[in-house]
């Protein structure tokens, strides 16, 4: 477990001029004055501007703004779709599209309406465009023959529309989980996403936030206990605080995230010791990941519970906070008593209040060590270039790659092809460069694909894996160079290098045909290592625009494309390539209706 940075004085001395900070009000204004002029923005708009809500079924959420996802926070609304995809999505505002967007991944079919008075909204995960948009963005795809397509359509495209036009239909498109239309409101200049809710869109909301858990981390580990109220637990040694904290909004049981956080730690005889506040009225991409410092990694990282950090991380580049705790550590004196008071608020001002007496002395709390111990261990600081030498490999980061001091190591197993990278459980911002120097070839006999013991490990077709309970969820390529492997890892924990000598699976929808009824062919693609990388489709020779849908390993050449002749045979083949170079094809002669 990495060890805290260095308490400068102890528990009263070190907060002195936070103390004196809050005394004089420095913590309040800027950020209260920020949540009350999004609202006014919001309804200077209406006032002066048509405004239509996107979906015409009732609303209801499913995510909301500044949510707890992956590795960044939610930048709009998910507005549920009665389970169904097609509903008609409605233009918002008046406005021109200023960015389309085609894609497997991420907000998938999306568009960027450009309305008045600086505001941007978005539509994502579409099922399909309204006609002249669908047509206009098919064109450019076919021009650039690109698998998906991010443009900025010309004003002479003359793609303008007024709030209450169609723009498309809703789906499932890109990385959604289910049928559902992402709505997000942005200022233009920054394009940083604004909180819908603050004003834009309308949503009842009688429900108080939850408040579950405390958790408290020390160099011995972690430990959660409940929050009911009013709790006492005994410390000792240095501590930082964190709470589970979450919103359920009226009409679905989805867990949503909070609005705003104002935490206050005061000593025996209530004088304020410092402040933590945070509130999620505007996000900015550019910073956007470094939600992961924003939330106890080492328990979003396995439960995704939604627990947020009552402290700042020195690496955290959010600009959500106002001014109070940094580094949030709290160190008592036997029978020394200090209180923190959290309150938590959804935005419709519903609050939950939490608090914790903190009391110094033999503490009998047990603390789960979320990292085992390292070997070959350094010491990382969060602010410079290093290099870790280790049995069988060298390691290299770049300053910045982790968001505060922590440790990093290194163990590689008897064969060879599997190690262990320390931390496991510390967010990185960035990438470790790892060369893995190769295994003896007579310890990986049979593993690798030799066909002797003395043969050399082949060259080509590396990947380094992750598997969670039997199941894998991380790949990573390697390229052998100089009698290592050489790849670019993203996360700790235990990975094992495996060839993939395996071509993607590419198999019509149908026995026969990958013809399906209306017109469209369907394909089902799969490569369960490496991944699909590319994918090409020629249609009598000509190249020819597919629709890619991870999620169910398909692949759908759409017949309104028009690339094909009717009632007579052409030559059709799809190549497909996985992400070390193996390729697969289906080829065959096809009859459109």
């Amino acid at each position: 477990m990495r060890t805290f940075e260095t308490q400068i004085g102890r528990f009263k001395a070190g907060f002195s001029i936070c103390h004196m900070l809050c005394v004089l009000g420095v913590f309040s204004s800027s950020f209260s004055l920020g949540q009350d002029s999004q609202r006014q923005r919001a309804q200077q708009f209406k006032a002066t501007h048509d405004w239509t809500d996107p979906l015409t079924v009732p609303l209801v959420l499913s995510g909301n703004f500044g949510e707890l996802r992956g590795n960044h926070f939610h930048t709009g609304l998910d507005m549920k779709t009665q389970g169904r995809e097609g509903l008609p999505v409605l233009a918002a505002t008046d406005g021109v599209l200023a960015r389309i967007k085609m894609s497997p991944w991420g907000y998938g079919n999306a568009l960027y309406l450009e309305g008045p008075d600086g505001i941007t909204t978005v539509y994502a995960h579409l099922q399909r465009f309204a006609p002249k948009l669908q047509a206009w963005a098919v064109e450019r795809t076919y021009a650039g023959r690109s698998l998906g397509l991010d443009a900025m359509p010309p004003a002479s495209a003359g793609l303008t529309f007024q709030a209450g036009d169609t723009l498309g239909w809703s789906g499932n498109s890109g990385g959604s989980g289910g049928p559902h239309l992402h709505f997000e409101v942005r200022d233009t200049p920054s394009q940083h996403p604004l909180n819908p809710l603050q004003g834009w869109v309308t949503k009842s909301d009688s429900r108080p936030p939850s408040a579950p858990s405390w958790w408290l981390e020390s160099e011995r580990g972690l430990v959660s206990i409940p929050a009911r109220g009013v709790d006492t637990v005994v410390v000792d040694g240095e501590i930082r605080i964190s709470i589970e904290a979450y919103d359920r909004l009226d009409g679905a049981s989805n867990i949503c995230g909070i609005h705003r956080l104002d935490a206050l730690l005061k000593d025996s005889v209530g004088d304020v010791l410092w402040k933590h506040r945070f509130g999620l009225d505007e996000l900015n991409f550019s910073v956007n990941k470094d939600m992961n410092a924003h939330t106890l990694f080492p328990v979003w990282s396995r439960e995704r519970d939604q627990v947020h950090r009552i402290h700042r991380l020195r690496g955290n580049r959010l600009d959500i906070y106002a001014e109070g705790a940094e580094t949030g550590i709290v160190a008592l004196d036997s029978g020394e008593v200090a209180t923190l008071v959290c309150t938590v608020w959804d935005v419709e001002g519903n609050q939950t209040e939490r608090i914790l007496v903190l009391q110094g002395g033999q503490s009998t709390l047990t603390w789960a060590n979320v990292e085992s111990d390292l070997e070959t261990p350094q010491a990382v600081s969060a602010s410079e270039t290093r290099t870790l030498s280790a049995p069988q490999a060298k390691l290299t980061w770049d300053k910045q790659t982790f968001f505060e001091p922590t440790t990093l190591g290194w163990r590689t197993d008897s064969t060879g092809m599997s190690a262990f990278v320390w931390p496991e459980f510390d967010a990185w911002r960035g990438k470790v460069n790892v060369e893995w120097a190769l295994p003896s070839p007579e310890v990986v006999w049979g593993m690798s694909g030799a066909a002797l013991p003395q043969d050399e490990l082949p060259g080509s077709n590396w990947v380094a894996v992750q598997e969670v309970d039997g199941q894998i969820k991380n790949v990573v390529a390697a390229q052998v160079r100089a009698g290592a492997w050489h790849m670019a890892l993203n996360q700790g924990g235990a990975w094992r290098m495996v060839r993939d000598t395996v071509v993607p699976a590419v198999i019509p929808y149908h026995s026969g045909t990958p013809i399906v009824e209306g017109g469209d062919a369907v394909w089902f693609v799969e490569d369960l290592l490496a991944g699909v990388e590319a994918l090409t489709l020629t249609i009598g020779g000509q190249w020819a625009r597919l629709v890619w849908d991870p999620k169910r390993n398909m692949v759908t050449y759409e017949a309104t494309d028009g690339r094909h002749p009717s009632g007579s045979p052409v030559q059709v083949e799809l190549k497909v390539m996985d992400g070390v170079g193996n390729t697969s094809a289906w080829a065959g002669t096809l009859i459109w209706p």
